[in-house]
Order: structure tokens, then sequence, then C-alpha cells
């Protein structure tokens, strides 16, 4: 059955506040309240939210030579130009999307620290050298990253971007939002069947109802209470997704 442009606004709206609101934005919320002065939690955090809005723009996916690749780059550099650009115009200098891109968030990705043109810190160097010209300790060039201030300017970003951006092109972020949801993993069927035959299962209704975490379980709702009085959420995919 059709839904209507006011049912995909509230299904989007329902999804990022219950999944990116109490998840990624809590996290990092949780994090910056305890003063804790690193840098590559808050970098891959930020970069994780990145790519999930600008997927909700741009798609998750570009099809080349009639194949579905990810265009992660893509989307999360449009996010800074666009989004991030409105908060600091410094985002919209040309190859600052692209250094963010490779140099802080690929290299903490995938190298467990930055590439040689970054340097970041949380509290050493004021907040306005942000996106500055850096020559460090060691006379390199650098372009300086204030991990904090990249979360203030992220949080003030994605605000704009949910109020300016979802609410004028409801159509096209419900569709990239349920492609995403409805990706599923090929060889997912195989594993479970491997895991099952080697007796690596339990259900979770199991476990909870006699985990001394938990004060009470509601069958029906799913609704869970752990000792502290503080309701459970898990990190799990939405329902109705494959």
């Amino acid at each position: 059955m059709a839904i209507n442009r006011q049912q995909k606004l509230d299904y989007i709206e329902n999804y990022l506040k219950k999944y990116f609101d109490e998840f990624l934005l809590k996290d990092i919320k949780i994090i910056k309240n305890a003063s804790l002065e690193f840098t590559i939690p808050y970098i891959l955090l930020v970069s994780a939210g990145i790519d999930f809005l600008g997927g909700l723009s741009q798609g998750f996916y570009k099809i080349k030579n009639g194949r579905k690749q990810e265009n992660s780059s893509e989307r999360f550099r449009a996010f800074i130009r666009e989004w991030l650009g409105r908060v600091n115009p410094n985002y919209k200098i040309q190859g600052i999307p692209e250094l963010i891109y490779n140099s802080a968030r690929c290299g903490a990705s995938h190298q467990s620290i930055y590439k040689k043109e970054v340097e970041s810190a949380s509290y050493i160097y004021p907040q306005d050298k942000h996106l500055y010209y850096i020559i460090d300790l060691y006379g390199k060039d650098r372009i300086f990253i204030h991990a904090l201030r990249l979360v203030d300017d992220f949080i003030k970003a994605q605000n704009l971007f949910r109020e300016d951006y979802i609410k004028q092109n409801i159509d096209d972020v419900y569709t990239h939002l349920n492609d995403m949801l409805n990706e599923s993993e090929k060889d997912f069927p195989r594993l479970i069947n491997y895991l099952k035959s080697k007796g690596l299962t339990f259900r979770a209704e199991d476990i909870i109802s006699h985990s001394p975490e938990v004060k009470t379980y509601d069958k029906t709702t799913k609704k869970i209470v752990n000792t502290d009085g503080e309701e459970v959420i898990f990190s799990t995919s939405p329902p109705g997704t494959k």
C-alpha cells in the first residue's frame, strides 16, 4: 500500500530519533561530556554520521557499468561542503572535504591514525584554529583539525540538514533510507545455517528473562528495564528490514 509524504516524513524522523539520535549522537555527547582528551573516537563517530547523512541525500550507492558500487567518498565530501560549510565556510575551501575524508576519516579507519597531512587534538590548541595550516612541533606542514570543534560543527550541521533538506526532499530521502536498510549480506543464510549446525545459537528472550542485569521484561512491548530503572535499547536493525 502506497504511503503519503507525511507518513514518509514520520518514518524518517522516527528512524532518526530512535537510531541516529539514540546511538550515534548520544555516544558523541557521552564521551564529550566526560572530557576525555582523545581524538580518534570523535573523528570516527562524526565520520559515521557524515557518511550516513550524506547517503540520505546522495544515495548510498552508484551504478557504474551496470553494477552497484559504494559512493562513500562522494556523499561524504558533498555533506561536508554543503552542510558543514554552512556552519563554517572553511569547510568549503577546495581540498578541505577531501582532506577530512582521505587523511582523517580513512586514516583513522584503515590505519588507526591520521595520515601525514593532518594533526588533531582536542584540548591543547584553541578551537578557533580548527582547519588552519599548522607547522607542527617537528617542523612539518599539517592541517589542524580540532576534534571538539568538529563535533560541535557536525551537530549544528546535522540539525540544519534535518530541518532544511529532509523536509524538502522527503521522497528521495525515504527511498535512500529504505535502500540502505534493506541491503542484505548475500552470505548471511549460509552463515546462520553453519552456526546452527555447530550449536552456536541462543534465544534473546531466554537470556533476558534470566539476566541479573534485567529488572523487568515485557514480552508484549519488548520493553526491557535494567536494575538501575533505565530502559535498555539495543543497537539492532530496525524491525521490518530484511
